[in-house]
């Protein structure tokens, strides 16, 4: 037994001797393992654009309504007499002018304010006319329709007269109406060559007294109820 023993171990020595000489066919082969192609799976890279936001702040400026307060004044009605002058006034004379006056609103034709004011004082107006006296301080005067120009002649067709030089007076109305007289009111006077105007104060008037008489016309500038002027009317 011990003698088998002994020969499996002397064989054992003999096998590891002869793998040391002789180089395994399989043991030397190499095997050249390809190299193995690593795939890098690249994760997709998502770009996301960069958005920038712009917030427009928009400034809704407010309206701002200003009420102004209204004040309605209720209309008031002034019932007046009537008459034919228009409300305006004073009346005055200005620069004085040998052609007659012309018609003022109202007056249907007539010269200045016309010639119907109705019965009563002589309401403020330019009114034509005769002065028959002069006092104090008022004078007796007849109203009477002055009509100039193309007007005169149908007036005076109306009347049955032949009319001439382009004027007509119409005196329907004898009536005398005593009108006051202002203080410091002036009278422009025909001078005694018809070419101009003497300015008298009214209690100096007339300078030449021969030449007042009942033919003689006149405007009576009327404001505040008084004669303020007195204009004479030069007719060819």
């Amino acid at each position: 037994m011990r003698a088998f023993l002994f020969f499996l171990l002397v064989l054992a020595v003999v096998g590891c001797s002869s793998s040391g000489d002789t180089q395994d066919p399989i043991a030397s082969t190499t095997t050249a393992v390809p190299e193995s192609t690593v795939v890098t799976t690249v994760a997709p890279t998502t770009t996301v654009a960069t958005t920038t936001t712009v917030v427009v702040t928009t400034t809704t400026a407010a309206t701002t309504t200003t009420v102004v307060p209204t004040t309605t004044v209720a209309p008031t009605t002034t019932t007046t007499a009537a008459t034919t002058t228009t409300a305006g006034g004073p009346y005055e004379v200005g620069d004085p002018d040998l052609y007659p006056l012309t018609p003022l609103p109202g007056s249907d034709g007539a010269g200045g304010s016309g010639c119907a004011p109705g019965a009563g004082p002589l309401p403020d107006g330019i009114w034509f006319g005769y002065v028959h006296s002069i006092g104090t301080a008022s004078v007796d005067f007849d109203l009477a329709c002055f009509y100039f120009g193309d007007i005169a002649y149908t007036k005076g067709a109306e009347d049955g007269v032949e009319v001439a030089n382009d004027w007509y007076v119409r005196n329907t109305n004898p009536t005398l109406r005593t009108v006051p007289v202002a203080a410091g009111a002036t009278v422009y006077e025909l001078d005694a060559g018809y070419v101009g105007f003497l300015t008298v104060p009214f209690p100096d008037w007339p300078v030449d007294p021969e030449g007042l008489s009942d033919w003689d016309f006149f405007w009576l500038f009327v404001n505040g109820g008084e004669i303020t002027e007195i204009l004479e009317q030069f007719v060819p």
